[in-house]
């Protein structure tokens, strides 16, 4: 069994984690790492436990005995555990931290999308971060494009998100953060990446629609992703409008793709937020680091829990 630690457990990434590991087949929950809820059950903050067994929040923390450690929070416990890596040579670690882009590009973390960097990350990589939900979504939909060295303009990302979602992030930040990626895709991209947020009254989805030049026609771009996304478990693609039913509470996203002109393409991509650039994938990149069916865990819909303080708010399924 793959033993797991939670630094900030009783965080809600960190809850989101929880709800999909307490049935993966291959983990065993060693270590839940809270000190401010030390002794607490897990039903007292994260929705979901009650009558589970799993073990309460500590405030001790031991490296040594957990295989793969998940870092919740922007906690000094998880900073140093990042800086101090080398001590345990075997210990895996994914970084779901809020502000783990400060750091990241000179921290030496791979970048844990595996649309992107599933060769990195399966190939002896045990050390990396979870992306952002907006960068997830949007990356899924660039990459093709990215790959067959297609990008050639700037390009325009619209972000729908849950309003409360868009309080905390930073457009600026996301930008970077896909731009990044993208140059490492294709050497030549000069292009601007420019992000804009549209707080919307979704609870868990997220829409990511992109807009960019591409001389291709339909037919030429569906070939481009079939390519690319064929022997991918999560990601698809579809020629027509896709809601967000159909992939909220669940790993997977959908790309759309239609033309605007004979030189332009707007690229549409569904997720859950909770899960895409969250804990969906901080599982997946368990699976991939242990060398398992990516599928595992991640193949039935964990449950899922709109914000009952905002009954103006909407979701089109609940666990």
């Amino acid at each position: 069994m793959i033993k797991v630690g939670i630094i900030g457990a009783d965080m809600p990434d960190a809850g989101e984690l929880l709800r999909i590991l307490l049935h993966h087949p291959e983990v065993e929950i060693k270590n839940l790492y809270a000190p401010a809820k030390a002794g607490r059950l897990v039903s007292s903050c994260h929705h979901g436990f009650i009558g589970e067994e799993i073990m309460n929040f500590t405030d001790k923390l031991n490296p040594s005995g957990i295989d793969i450690l998940f870092i919740a929070d922007d906690s000094e416990a998880g900073r140093e555990i990042l800086n101090r890596s080398d001590e345990w040579p075997e210990l895996k670690i994914v970084d779901m931290s809020p502000h783990r882009f400060d750091y990241w590009e000179s921290s030496g973390l791979e970048y844990g999308l595996s649309e992107m960097n599933r060769k990195s990350l399966v190939r002896g990589a045990r050390l990396a971060i979870v992306p952002t939900a907006p960068a997830a979504l949007a990356l899924a939909a660039l990459y093709p494009l990215a790959s067959h060295l297609l990008l050639n303009s700037d390009i325009d990302i619209d972000v729908e998100m849950p309003a409360s979602l868009s309080k905390t992030t930073d457009p600026k930040s996301v930008a970077r953060e896909i731009a990044a990626m993208l140059v490492k895709t294709q050497a030549s991209f000069n292009g601007k990446v420019n992000v804009t947020l549209s707080p919307s009254n979704l609870v868990r989805s997220m829409r990511t629609r992109v807009v960019m030049k591409c001389p291709l026609d339909i037919s030429e771009i569906d070939k481009i992703y079939d390519s690319i996304y064929d022997d991918h478990s999560f990601t698809h693609t579809s020629l027509s409008d896709t809601g967000v039913s159909e992939v909220e509470g669940t790993h997977k996203c959908v790309v759309t793709f239609k033309k605007i002109d004979a030189e332009s393409i707007e690229l549409i991509t569904v997720g859950d937020c909770h899960i895409r650039g969250g804990a969906g994938d901080a599982v997946h990149l368990l699976n991939l680091f242990f060398a398992l069916d990516e599928k595992i865990g991640l193949n039935m819909k964990p449950s899922c829990f709109g914000d009952e303080t905002s009954p103006k708010q909407q979701s089109s399924w609940f666990a």
